[in-house]
Formats: C-alpha cells, structure tokens, sequence
C-alpha cells in the first residue's frame, strides 16, 4: 500500500490548486486544524466531523515535512499511494481523506465535482481505492456536490461555530437536562426562556447549541439535517447518551457513468399532425429552453385545434400579440418556429473560406473594422482562389453578410478575450441574489478584505502623518451588515486584522458613544467562516492560530484574480470611495498636488475615524439594499431574531492578545525588562507603573498595545494579563502610533534645525571668548612688563631724580577726552522755531 518513493504533496501547488481554508476540528478532544484544497473537501471534512461512526481522520497526501511544519496530525505510512493503472501506463493516487471507524477499521474518503469523478481516468483511481479498502475490511466513500449537500453543509457549519466552550458552560449544562428532558420536542428560545432566570439569556443559548452540536457529533440529534434548517424556532428533540447512534445517509463507493437511454417523456411524444412541415428535436436544448419549446409548441397545437387565442393565451402565460406571430410563423416554417429566440441559428449562405478569413481578421489585435475586413487583401485572394477552382466568378461577401458573421464571432468569448487581449477568459456572472438567500444565518459566511484611500492626516500640532490610509472590513454577507472596520496610517499588518475580528466581537456600544454616532451599531458576534484572499496578513501563521485554533473559525481563500468571489465586500469598498473618500476635505483623489489637499483638510486621525464610523453607522447600515430589498441594519437584527449569532464568550482579556505584540529590538529573543528600578523604556519613550513594575524587577514580561493608542501598554507574563503601563509624555489625549512617529520625527528635525541654527552662535561666542583670553593675556605681560621697568628705575638714577618723578607722576592729572559731537537725527515733524527778542531792542522801544 505504500511506496517510499512517492514524496507527499505540497498542498499549495496541487496543479494550480493551492489551500482553500482550513476547518478546526474536535474529533481528538484537541483543536487541529485540517486544510482544504476545494469547497467539496470542506464539505466532506464537517460531514466525517460530525459521523459518529468516525473515530478520527486525517488528509492522506501529505508527507512528515508538510504535517510538521504546519503542526497537522499525520497517519502511519503516509503518504498514501494507491496504485492504478490507466491507458497500459502505472500510475500512483493519493486519496484526499484517511481515517479509522469506530470499529478499528480504515476508510479512504475523496470528494470532487460528479463530472469530473465520473471521468475514466478518475474511475480507475476510485476502482483502484476501493479494492483497498476492501483487503483492508474497510470503506470507501466519494461525495459530490449531490451527496455533500449544501443545506446539510450549511447546518453543520452553523453548529461548528457554536462548539467552543466557555467558562459557564458546565453549570449551564447541568441543569438543562432537567428543563430539557430527553426526546422531548422544543425550540432553542423556548428552552432558553426556561433558564432565563437562572442564567443570562445569551449564556443559556450558547449553552443550548453547544450541547445540540455536541450531540450532533455523536448521532444522538433527532432532526434530518437534509430536509431543515436550523434556527431558534425550529423544534429539536435529543437522545439520551445511551441510545443508539443515528448515522447519516453512507456516501456512494461509485459513480456509474450516467445512463443514455434516460429521456425525458415530453421529448418522446408523437408529433403532431396539426402543424405543417418538419419536426424539431427539442433533446438538442437546454433545459430551460426546451421546457419553453414544449409551451410554445402546446399552445399553437391548441389554437391551431380550434382553441380561441385569448384563453390559450391566459392558460400557458404568453402574450396574446406573442401567441399570434407564433401560429403565423409555425405555419410557414414548422416546429423550429417554437424555439425560443437565440436558441437556434438559420443556415448560412457565406462560404465557409469566407467565414474562415473574416474570423482570423475579426481575431487580430489591430481591430479591424467590418468595412476593412470586407475590404481586406486576403478576402480578395480567397474570392480569386473560389472563382479559380469553380469556374465561376466569386464576389465579394456583402457588408451584411460581414456584419452578421462578425456579430457572432461577438458571441465567443474565448475569441474576445484574445481579441481584447485579456488574460484569461472572464468567468460567467452568477446570480448574487441566489447565493445571497442560500446563506441560512447571520455571520455564517462574512468577507474580508483591505482598502486604500487617498486621504492625508496629521498631526494635532499640524505635522504631516501620512498620505495614504489603509482600511479593512469584515461584512456578513446575508444581510450585508458591516461587523467591524478598522484604519491604519501605514500597510496593514497581521496585528491590524486581528484587531479587526477583536472589534467584530466586542459590543460597539462604547465606539458609538465617543464617536457620536446618531444610531446604534447592533452588528456583533463571533463568524462561522471568514472568506479572504491571498493577502499575507490573512494567510500568516498567527491568522490561523487565532481564528482556526483559538476561536475556532473556519477560513476560506478566494480564487486568484477574481474579485468577484467577494463581490459583498468590493462593493462596500466602492461606497467607500464614492461616498466617503471624495467628500472629505483631505482627500488627494484625483488631485495632483495632494500636499495643497492636506493642508487644507487637516484632519488627525482622531476626526478621521470619527467620521469613517458615522458614515458606516449612520449611513451605510441605514441605506437600503437593492438587492436584498431592505435596510442593512433591519436585515441584521431580524436574521439574529431568527438563528441568532454565534458570540464570543471568553475571557476579555484574552482578547488584548490579539493587540499588536511588541518585539523587543535590542534583544528579539528575549521580552522587556524593567530599567530604572521601576520605569519601562519602549519606541523611545519613557512607561511607568510603580507598583506593578518595582515587583517586575529582574522578570522578562511581554508587552502588547493597540496601535492606535501608545499611549498604554499591556503586559503579560508568561501568557497571563497583569496590568498595563502608562506613558506620562502622552497623557494629554490618545496619540497612535504613527502620530508619534511622526511627532517623534518632526521633533528631531526641529531639534537638528535648532543645532544647525546654534552652530554660528557658538563659533562666535568660542571666537569671542579666544580673542578676549589673548587680549588680556596682552595687557597682562604689558602691565607685567611696566612693572618691571618701573622696578628698574631705582637702580638706573639716584634717589633725589626717583623722588622728583615720583612727584611729577603725583601732579599729574588725567586729561579727559569727550566724544565726538554727532548731530541729532531730523524729527519727524517739523519744528516751528520762536524768533528771538533781544533786551536792548526792547528797551529802546519803551
């Protein structure tokens, strides 16, 4: 059974396949996670979950290496190579699920696409699994999207996101026995209200479906999960522990090509006599056209019987002038009159070289117009090559003819995509509407994906934060309800979609409340499945570790470049742009100088998220869904009404760990210690605590903290919560952490413009100072030096001259200098000057 050789898979380069999700599993008691490669895995993994007859399984193509890196339980001898032989060539098959019964047998498990499982290639390897497991006395099951339903699917997931456990399940479960008796009928609210003054009411439900699930799992769920779906009214009834397992329908151990002799019984009916010429063979139509054939042909049948138009008209839904041009026209052509519009395509008279050469010029990236094609050299050389080998002249296709042909060549798309030049041919629209009331339950299946927006923030000092902001959302896709959104000033990281799922499950009563919120934002709860792309923050290590492992959350990948996998969520991202992004003062879209933008915006990053959640809550949530015909937020509350919603009901502060981990930079091995006997040095900035840190001292501890606020700082030691650590340099209001970098940063420019700026002072005041020592120094050796020619002059004249000068010196006196005289400056208005009357003029005139 097994070959050495044959090395396991690598499960994300499977022939273009790659990891579709993952499914956390609680077979062995423990939290393992199982990856799958399509949606029929997905389905066939949760229906062996939920066997009561399986004990445990496992994927079988994978090796040692890929189970160990991603810590997946592997079986003995794996991988599994079947042996097979196909076209006289061997060939190895290695089968997508292995597992062990209850009973100790084995059983191999492969799910795909009936066509594609019905392909002889594919035969060969279920014969070929299948005649091993009958050496081995085990199974062999194949499920398909006929047998792996989707309302089972549907179910089972919706019982999987309500089996986590939490603290108050146990107390909660010990009495319900005693409101919910074995086999006794009852709705899931009805049982609740019964409890409802024992426990709190959300409790009491989440207990109610655990015990359900849990039952489930082991076969004693009397309700066919086939035929209903699960809600709060619908009735269930439990078997007690000791009762006989109730087993699910076996899946099919083969797939027998289909029958050809399987008609339909309209298609053998006679034909009629009524209406002239040739019959039609309407097995040749699809389904849906050729039900519409069989209308139309019955009408006429009747009116042509002698029927009045009007009441065969009103009898088979048509049209009365409809009914009318199709009698007219089954008279003159026959049944083929009866097919539907499009369904059929008359002969044409084109030669088929003409029809060639029009498509290999229709084909061509230059873009031929129908005049040019009409016109083109080659159409004139296959017109030659006819009229040479008949005989006869050959003209020219006429522009009708042209334009007819090219009008169908329209119709191909392969033919388009390579005249357009697309990558790929574009996939089929699927009716969105169908798949959106397929979904049973709120947050079932919710979407998740990033958004830029140009848009640029700062600081509230008025420094330049970012040009660009970065968005993610999580939306259910049932009702369309946003159940929570997040923004970052940088590229998102793993951190920021973790908060993200935190924000999804907490209440948004305090969110709504500070941001000033008209309305209520009712939109929480933990989802069943999370549909993403190939991001790397949604495919990381840690990702799957909170979401599959620790929550127990079901992921799914989209499809590369199909965004229309998350039609849900692009669409929000285009109200995103069109209604909120181009109407805020600092958006840069479509701007060219988007610095000009931001000035005159100016917005932090606080007014920033105040606005983004009351445009979700305020307007986006209260905007009426044309497609599911009602408003978002009545949509919410009425399908929880209904099924109700899973929630998280752990610890709160479990969820702190899915803040933002800091990684200490000096030592990336090691966490924080406390420096300074009780302060925390963290991004270059000081964090106290006093009496948590002093009793920290000399401990390695971990620190988490919310990007949008550094201000505080969660620390845990060895995997507990402690208590947090506050900056006192940010107290004054919440400052992210790219405003602080910014502020950082714009702090140190300042402080190297101030040093730039400083740098000629201090040069002249060193000049100064060094000019001013040799002054002085000179003045000193001139005084020092007088003094010793004054000490010399005792000995260079006698007493009596000493004495003499010494009393000249004395008499001496210092001659005072004055400044020079500077002239005053011209006033600033004039000054009228007195004339001047003299004394002797003055008396002479008395």
């Amino acid at each position: 059974m097994v070959a050495p050789e044959v090395q396991g898979i690598d499960l994300f380069k499977i022939a273009g396949r790659s990891i579709s999700g993952w499914v956390p599993s609680y077979k062995t008691g423990t939290v393992i996670r199982q990856p799958f490669c399509s949606q029929l895995e997905e389905r066939l993994m949760l229906w062996l979950e939920y066997h009561p007859l399986v004990a445990s399984y496992a994927r079988g193509d994978i090796g040692p290496e890929f189970a160990t890196k991603y810590r997946l339980p592997i079986p003995q001898h794996a991988p599994f190579a079947i042996g097979y032989t196909f076209e006289n060539n061997p060939h190895h098959y290695l089968p997508d699920v292995v597992g062990t019964l209850a009973d100790g047998t084995p059983f191999l498990a492969e799910a795909g696409m009936e066509d594609d499982k019905r392909g002889d290639r594919n035969l060969a390897k279920a014969e070929a699994a299948r005649r091993l497991a009958c050496l081995q006395q085990g199974t062999f099951w194949i499920g398909t999207e006929r047998t792996l339903t989707k309302r089972r699917h549907y179910n089972l997931v919706f019982l999987h996101a309500r089996r986590k456990t939490f603290p108050a399940f146990s107390d909660i479960a010990a009495v319900l026995p005693e409101v919910w008796p074995w086999g006794e009928m009852a709705e899931v609210a009805e049982v609740a209200s019964r409890l409802s003054h024992q426990f709190p009411v959300d409790l009491v439900e989440a207990a109610i479906w655990k015990v359900v699930a849990d039952a489930a799992a082991q076969g004693h769920l009397l309700l066919d999960l086939e035929q209903y779906t699960l809600s709060r009214t619908l009735p269930l009834a439990l078997l007690p522990p000791d009762a006989p397992v109730l087993v699910p329908s076996p899946l099919p151990d083969t797939l027998l090509p289909e029958s050809e002799t399987t008609r339909v019984a309209a298609i053998e009916r006679q034909p009629s006599t009524l209406i002239p010429g040739p019959t039609f063979d309407a097995s040749t139509l699809p389904e849906p056209q050729r039900a519409q054939f069989h209308r139309n042909l019955r009408a006429v049948e009747q009116v042509l019987a002698g029927a009045t138009q009007s009441s065969v008209a009103e009898k088979e839904g048509i049209p009365r002038s409809t009914l009318s041009r199709l009698v007219s026209r089954t008279r003159e052509r026959g049944q083929i009159a009866c097919v539907p519009h499009g369904s059929y395509r008359r002969a044409t008279s084109l030669h088929p070289a003409f029809a060639e050469c029009i498509r290999r010029l229709f084909g061509l990236p230059t873009r031929l117009t129908m005049t040019a094609i009409r016109e083109h050299t080659e159409m004139q050389q296959v017109a030659a090559r006819l009229s040479k080998e008949t005989g006869t002249p050959v003209s020219l296709p006429s522009y009708k003819q042209v334009r007819t042909a090219v009008q169908h060549l329209k119709l191909d798309p392969d033919l388009m995509a390579m005249r357009e030049g697309a990558k790929s041919v574009a996939r089929p629209r699927e009716s969105a509407e169908s798949f959106v009331l397929s979904i049973p339950a709120p947050a079932l299946l919710t979407q998740v994906d990033e958004h830029t927006m140009d848009l640029y923030v700062v600081t509230p000092s008025g420094e330049t934060v970012a040009s660009r902001v970065h968005a993610a959302a999580l939306i259910c896709v049932k009702t369309g309800a946003i159940l929570g959104a997040v923004l970052a000033l940088g590229p998102l990281k793993e951190e920021d979609y973790m908060r993200l799922v935190k924000v999804c499950m907490e209440r948004k009563d305090h969110l709504v409340g500070i941001t000033g919120c008209e309305h209520s934002w009712p939109c929480f709860g933990k989802p069943a499945i999370i549909f993403h792309d190939r991001g790397k923050i949604f495919t990381s290590e840690r990702a799957r570790q909170v979401l599959v492992d620790r929550l127990g959350i079901i992921t799914e990948q989209a499809p590369p470049y199909a965004p229309s996998a998350k039609g849900t969520v692009e669409s929000l991202f285009r109200w995103m742009t069109e209604r909120f992004e181009k109407r805020l003062p600092n958006s840069s879209y479509g701007v060219h100088d988007a610095e000009t933008a931001a000035q005159a915006g100016g917005m932090t990053l606080e007014e920033l998220e105040r606005c983004f959640y009351r445009a979700i809550v305020d307007d986006y949530q209260r905007e009426f869904d044309t497609l599911r015909q009602q408003r978002r937020f009545i949509l919410w509350e009425q399908a929880v009404a209904a099924s109700g919603v899973p929630q998280y009901l752990g610890s709160p502060d479990d969820l702190k760990l899915l803040l933002m981990k800091a990684q200490n930079r000096k030592t990336p091995h090691h966490g924080y210690r406390v420096q300074n006997s009780n302060r925390l040095s963290f991004q270059g900035r000081w964090y106290v605590c006093p009496g948590l840190l002093s009793r920290l001292r000399g401990r390695e501890f971990d620190l988490y903290y919310d990007r949008r606020d550094v201000g505080v700082l969660y620390i845990f030691v060895e995997g507990e919560y402690v208590g947090e650590a506050y900056c006192p340099g940010l107290m004054g209001g919440r400052v992210s952490e790219w405003e602080a970098r910014a502020m950082r940063k714009h702090n140190e420019e300042q402080a190297r413009i101030a040093r730039e700026q400083g740098l000629p002072a201090r040069a002249r005041i060193q000049d100064e100072a060094r000019a001013a020592r040799r002054r002085r120094s000179t003045e000193i050796r001139a005084s020092e030096q007088a003094r010793q020619w004054d000490r010399q002059r005792g000995d260079i004249h006698p007493a009596l001259v000493s004495e003499r000068l010494a009393s000249v010196e004395a008499e001496i006196t210092q001659v005072v200098t004055l400044a020079d005289p500077v002239p005053d400056a011209e006033p600033d208005r004039p000054i009228r000057i007195l004339p001047v009357r003299y004394v002797q003029r003055e008396e002479e005139r008395s």
